[in-house]
Parts: structure tokens; sequence; C-alpha cells
């Protein structure tokens, strides 16, 4: 057996089968919608228009502590604060009572309720880099009180540019106060890298970098008097050797003249007895000082022969051939030899300058070791104190930058206390809304006739599905597959005639009834219909007030 409909025509038959299925139901239904849509409460919206404002003072000349983030993301910033539950709170404390639709919610279903009647929306605008700046936002709030929307919108509106200005103010300060930490703390770190860098060079005050070439030059200067002292000490050596030879050959005493009797009557018979004998001796002393054939013998051995010759003979042979003296006294006297002292003294004076040579050795040798050393830590003092050196300057050049950014932060700050930096500015006060921006009633009733005359179409077919008969011939010949050869008509006789008065009866007295229960369902849900709405105002507010 076919069952269903597979074309237009049988839509077309259906539907003029089961009218009254459909009639019936549809208009029920429109009922309905028509009551609810008539109570649907009338809801108005209130709006508010806030120019976002550039700062006055450009911001090459004062830093913009608030340009971190976007104007945008600064306004999505005060979105969240302003939209945050403590103050959805406080307005529903303070409006509640004048919300009926918040009525028997809790507290999380009356935010939410309140929360999504709220709207803030923003107009933005591309410049010639490309960026998107937002000129203007708008907050909006749909409240079925006309007065009550417009408060929400002050409320809110008011929230919006506290908020921007606690945000500036609280953006500038914290900015402020973290620069103020951050330079004192640089500033005690530079402290301290000071007085390191000064204790490096202290201590190392002679080998650093800076004194490397007066410490080569000392170190050149010391390695030539080095070599000065060695060419003396071997100096000093080898003329010590010549001083030992000459004294091992240098007799120490010299023989005296012996005292014979009459001398100094000859002396005082002639003066040049006493100039010859004079003469004779510093002869005999160069001769015993020099080597023979020395010039300086010979030049004593001229004088004395000069002098003898000055002397007369008879004189000379006494000077020449004394007579002894019988006494004690007329032994030889020996005297001593001043070649051989002033040898000893030369001698002495040597080992002096000896020693002292010897001690200016110990003295270069000392500062040679001692300037090798500060030559070779240089290279690891001026590591060390490069390192010092360019932490103190990254220090320094750190808390140059934090006293930059803390003396444009304070302008800033100065530039918000006076209120010049970018702020906001109500172009548009919330109204006061006369004519309500939802619902439109005609667009629900439609839709809501609409989508009855659906649900009675279903209706109607879920019967004729359940009560299916064969109407017509070709539903014979489709249901069977042959020709229909004979229609008989339907004989009605007078008891088929009493019988369908009876059903036609039944039927407008089931009718009848049923029209006033229907009527008085209608009455109860006009007489219930706050409850009603207040049950259906999830979908409502996604398909109606959306």
């Amino acid at each position: 057996m076919k069952i269903g409909i597979s074309s237009l025509q049988d839509f077309m038959s259906f539907l003029i089968r089961r009218r009254w299925w459909v009639i019936a139901p549809f208009i029920a239904l429109t009922c309905l919608v028509g009551l609810l849509t008539k109570e649907l409460p009338r809801v108005y919206v209130s709006q508010a228009v806030v120019l976002v404002k550039p700062r006055d003072v450009p911001e090459n000349f004062v830093m913009d502590l608030t340009s971190a983030t976007s104007t945008q993301q600064h306004l999505k910033s005060i979105q969240q604060k302003v939209l945050s539950r403590a103050n959805i709170v406080a307005i529903i404390e303070d409006h509640g009572r004048a919300m009926p639709e918040l009525a028997g919610l809790n507290i999380d279903e009356a935010i939410d309720r309140l929360g999504k009647e709220i709207t803030v929306a923003f107009a933005t605008e591309g410049d010639g880099r490309g960026a998107v700046r937002v000129i203007s936002f708008t907050i909006s709030t749909q409240n079925r009180n006309s007065a009550m929307a417009q408060a929400i919108t002050e409320k809110l509106t008011t929230l919006f540019l506290q908020q921007d200005q606690m945000t500036r103010q609280s953006h500038v300060q914290g900015t402020t106060a973290f620069l103020a930490t951050a330079l004192e703390k640089k500033e005690n770190a530079l402290k301290v890298s000071e007085t390191d860098l000064t204790l490096l060079k202290s201590r190392n005050l002679n080998q650093l970098p800076q004194n490397l070439d007066g410490n080569q030059r000392d170190l050149d200067r010391l390695s030539a008097a080095r070599t000065a002292n060695e060419e003396n000490l071997s100096r000093i050596l080898n003329t010590r050797l010549g001083y030992e030879t000459l004294l091992a050959e240098t007799p120490e005493h010299l023989p005296g003249l012996p005292k014979v009797s009459g001398v100094q009557a000859l002396k005082e018979r002639d003066p040049n007895v006493d100039i010859f004998l004079k003469l004779k001796a510093d002869y005999e002393r160069e001769r015993a000082i020099r080597r023979q054939g020395h010039p300086d013998v010979d030049i004593a051995k001229m004088r004395m022969d000069r002098a003898k010759a000055l002397v007369p003979p008879e004189l000379l042979e006494e000077v020449l051939n004394p007579k002894p003296v019988a006494t004690a006294d007329a032994a030889e006297e020996k005297i001593k030899n001043p070649a051989y002292t002033r040898l000893q003294l030369q001698m002495k004076e040597l080992e002096n300058e000896h020693a002292i040579r010897l001690r200016e050795k110990k003295t270069i040798e000392e500062g040679i070791a001692r300037i090798s050393r500060r030559v070779e830590n240089t290279p690891q003092v001026e590591l060390e104190l490069t390192g010092v050196v360019r932490a103190n300057e990254d220090i320094r050049k750190e808390r140059d930058q934090l006293s930059h950014d803390l003396t444009k932060a304070q302008l800033s700050e100065t530039l918000e206390n006076n209120a010049q930096g970018s702020q906001f500015q109500i172009i548009d006060p919330a109204n006061l809304p006369i004519e309500p921006e939802k619902p439109n009633k005609w667009a629900v009733l439609g839709v809501g006739a609409g989508f009855s005359l659906l649900i009675a179409i279903a209706f109607a077919f879920v019967v004729d599905l359940t009560r299916q008969r064969v109407w017509t011939q070709s539903e014979i010949e489709a249901l069977w597959g042959v020709p229909v050869m004979v229609d008989i008509p339907a004989i009605v006789s007078d008891e088929d005639q009493a019988v369908l008065r009876k059903k036609r009866f039944a039927f407008a007295t089931f009718f009848l009834a049923g029209f006033v229960v229907y009527s008085a369902f209608l009455y109860g849900v006009y007489l219930n219909n706050n409850y009603i709405l207040q049950q259906l105002d999830p979908v409502l507010q996604t398909l109606v007030y959306r």
C-alpha cells in the first residue's frame, strides 16, 4: 500500500481531505501566539555616544604612559571592569525593584540577564599606516522601562569615564613609582660599582693599562742601568786586580836616611843641599813605586841630577858619604811608603764603590722584578678592569635611561593630573527613548502564524497516516496494479442518514466543548501571561529580543 504524499496533487488532495484538521489547530495556535504576542513587553533602548579624544600634547613632547596597549584594547579592558560582577550587582541593588523582569531570578541569573541587555559598540577608522583607531564608542541599554534604560546607560557612561581616569592615573602613577624604584636601585648599584672600580684601581695603581707604557719605559731604563752596573762591576773587578798586583809589588815602607852628624850644618851652609836631598828622596820613592824606565822615574832622576849639579863637590861628597853617628840614633829609620798608602786608599775607595755598585745592582734587580710583575699582571688587571668598567658603564647607561624615562613619566603624570591626556568626551548623553525598540509584534505574529500553520499541517499529516483509506480509483489501481472496471456509488439508507446526523451532532458538541475549553485556556494564559512569558524568557531573548 502506498503511504504518503508524492506529488503536489496528492498534497492538495490531502489539504482538502484533512482541511479541518489543518484549520482548527492553525486557528488555535495562531490565537495563542497572537495573545502571547500582544502581551510581549515592549523594550526601550537608551544609548550614549562617547568620543575618544586624542591627547592635547603631542607624544613627541610628553610620553604617553598608557600607550602600551592600543586604544581598543584599553577600552576592552575598561569594558571588562565596568561590566564586572561588582558593578552589575550594584546596579541591581540600586534599581532592581524597578525591573520586574528580574523578579524571581537568583543573583547569578539576574546578573546574566542584565549583562545581556547592555551593549558596548566601538566605532573605528583606519589611518594611513593601516592601523585601526577607535574614534568613539556607544553604550546602549535595553529595558522595559525607558527611564530605567536611561538611568542604567548614564550610570555605565559615568563608570566608563571614572574607570578610564582611574586606569590612566594608575598606569601613570604605577609607572612613575616603578621607574623611581628602579632608578634608586640603579643608583645604589652604580655606587657599589664605583666603589669596586675605585678599590680595583687603588689595589692595582701601578698595574693599570694606562701605566703600561710608563712601566715599560721604566723597565727599559732599569735594563740599561743594569747593563751599566754590570759594566761598572766588571771595571771595578779589573781595577781591583790591578791594584792588588801593584800592592804586591809595592813595599809598604821605604828606607830612611841615616842620621849623620853635620847634615844640618851642610843644609845651613848651602840651601841646594836641602833641595838635592828632597829631590833625591822623591827619586827614590818614584823608583820604588814605578818600574825602571817609567817617565815619572826619569823626570825625578833628571830633577835630582840638576839639583846635584848645583851642590859644591866638597859638600856633595859629605852628603853622599856621611859619616855614621856613633850613638843609637844613628840607626837607619824606615818611613811609610806614600805610594803604598795611596794604593790602599784607592783600594778602599774601590771596595766602597764595589759595595755601592752591588747595592745598586740589588736595587735594580728588585726594581726590574717589581716592574716586570706589573707588566705581567697588567693584562689580568686590564681584563678585570674591563669587566668592572663595562658593568659600570652599563649600569650608568641604564641609570641615565631610567632617569630620562622618570622625567618623562613625571611630565606625563603632571599632564594626566591636569586632565590633558587622552580622555573621553560625551557627545551624545543617554537619551530617554519614546518609542520602543523591540519587539516588532507584527513580525513576531507573522512568524508565529507561519509556525502554527506548519504545526497544523504536520498534525493533519499524522492524523492522515493513522487513518489511511483508499479515496480514489487511481489509488486502487496503484495499490493492486489492476484497472478498475466498475465504480459502484455508495447507497445511503435512512438509518445511515440518522447515524450521520448523530455523528455530526456529536462532532458539533465536541467542537463546541473544545472551543469553550480552549477559550478558557486562552483566558488562563491571558491571566498568567507574566509567568508564562517569564518561563519562555530564554527563548524570547534568543528569538525575539536579540
